[in-house]
């Protein structure tokens, strides 16, 4: 069975990516489910630009989604310049969906950042760190999946009622302090 990631960061207090985990078979009724969080016109969810009671909709219906959806999370504290939280971040997310049987891997569209991801993730595949997958950058806009993995990073950063709201869904959070390829055999 194939699974998909779909993941987006948050640069707030830190850095983290927040990763949805969904089977191929459910792709197609999570995107359904995911597209009816917009408000009024909207092409797209962005949760930071959202009103709390359109937050609080998407809220329950992502709730509904366990099971079917699964959050990963993995954050640096950002000690770090930016590049290397982000780096160490991709990095941890890789290994653990090699080791969970993810094949494809959508990452949201950030362009400076963009080939920096690509070579970690080639890095790791071409020294059989992790297993081979598909990855690319997507937008947003063209991928509503990616809309989880926004929500869930603004969830987590908020922290509080917030975070406790999507903890059913999590099922991974790792904390990492620096990029590991240079030290791998």
């Amino acid at each position: 069975m194939d699974r998909h990631l779909f993941s987006d960061e948050s640069k707030v207090d830190g850095f983290r990516f927040a990763g949805a985990v969904i089977d191929g078979d459910d792709l197609h009724r999570v995107r359904r489910e995911v597209l009816d969080w917009r408000v009024g016109e909207s092409r797209r969810w962005h949760t930071s630009k959202e009103r709390p009671e359109a937050r609080e909709r998407a809220l329950r219906r992502l709730v509904r989604l366990a099971g079917p959806v699964e959050i990963v999370i993995v954050e640096h504290a950002k000690t770090h310049p930016e590049f290397l939280a982000r780096e160490a971040c991709v990095e941890a997310l890789a290994r653990w969906a090699s080791a969970h049987g993810v094949t494809r891997w959508v990452l949201e569209q950030d362009g400076p950042v963009q080939f920096r991801d690509r070579q970690t993730i080639a890095a790791l595949m071409h020294t059989g760190q992790i297993r081979r997958m598909t990855y690319r950058h997507e937008a947003p806009l063209a991928e509503p999946l990616l809309w989880i993995a926004d929500f869930a990073a603004w969830l987590w950063t908020k922290g509080g009622d917030y975070r406790a709201s999507i903890e059913p869904l999590v099922v991974h959070h790792e904390v990492v302090v620096e990029p590991d390829i240079a030290h791998a055999a």
